[in-house]
C-alpha cells in the first residue's frame, strides 16, 4: 500500500467509525445489528472477490441509515440526488431509504467515494450498471446470517457460487419471495438480472465495470 492509499484508508476508517456510531444511535437495535451483520458479510465477499474490504464494510454499515426515517424525511433527502422517483418509489417512499442514506453520507459525513454511494443508493433493487461493490452489498444484505427466510443450507449454497452466479441466485430467490408474498419485482432488479446473466454467458468477471 503506497502513501496515497494509506491516507485514503485512514480517511475511510474515520468515516466508518463516525457512521457506525451514528447508526447505533439512530437505528433500532435490531436494525443496527442487521447493519453490522451486513457489513461483515459484505467485507467477507469483498475479500473473496478482491474488492476493497474497508469500502465493503462501510457500505454495509451505512446501507440502512435511513431505514427508520419517516416518509417525509426520506422524500426530502432522496430528492437531493436529482434522480426522478420510480412509480414504485412514489407509491412506497420507504423504498427510498437507500437513496436517502447515500445523500446523508454525502451531506453529514462528507463521503465522496462513488462506489460506496452507488452501493448504498441502489442496494434495495439493484440496477443495471451497478458496480461490483454494489453487487456485493446487494448480496450481503439478502444473505446475512440474521436474515429471516434463508436457511444455513441455502446460505452455504449461495456462498459456494462464483460472483455472477451468486448475484443471479440471490435475485432469483428474491423474485420467488416477492411473487409468493404478492409484492412487485422492481424493473431495476430484472434489468440487473439480465445484465449479470449476459456477463456470465460472456465469461466477464466484472462486466465492463471497475472492480475497485
Amino acid at each position: 500500500m503506497d502513501i496515497y492509499d494509506a491516507v485514503n484508508a485512514k480517511q475511510i476508517l474515520r468515516v466508518t467509525k463516525k457512521v457506525e456510531d451514528f447508526a447505533c444511535n439512530i437505528l433500532s437495535p435490531g436494525r443496527f445489528e442487521h447493519s453490522l451483520r451486513t457489513a461483515k458479510m459484505c467485507r467477507k465477499l469483498c475479500e473473496r472477490f478482491l474488492l476493497d474490504v474497508h469500502l465493503g464494510y462501510l457500505a454495509g454499515v451505512s446501507h440502512d441509515l435511513c431505514k427508520n426515517s419517516s416518509d417525509e424525511v426520506l422524500i426530502a433527502l432522496a430528492k437531493k440526488d436529482g434522480i426522478p422517483f420510480s412509480s414504485l418509489e412514489s407509491r412506497k417512499p420507504s423504498l427510498l431509504h437507500g437513496r436517502a442514506a447515500a445523500v446523508l453520507l454525502q451531506d453529514r459525513f462528507g463521503l465522496e467515494n462513488e462506489a460506496v454511494l452507488d452501493a448504498v443508493r441502489w442496494h434495495t433493487f439493484g440496477r443495471k450498471g451497478l458496480c461490483p461493490l454494489g453487487r456485493a452489498l446487494f448480496i450481503a444484505d439478502k444473505i446475512e446470517p440474521g436474515r429471516k427466510g434463508i436457511s444455513k443450507r441455502v446460505r452455504k449454497e449461495i456462498l459456494a457460487l462464483d460472483f455472477h452466479d451468486m448475484v443471479i441466485r440471490v435475485i432469483e430467490d428474491n423474485i420467488i419471495y416477492l411473487n409468493e408474498t404478492g409484492k412487485i419485482v422492481a424493473p431495476e432488479t430484472l434489468e440487473m438480472y439480465d445484465e449479470v446473466k449476459a456477463e456470465r454467458k460472456q465469461g466477464n468477471i466484472c462486466g465492463n465495470l471497475s472492480c475497485g
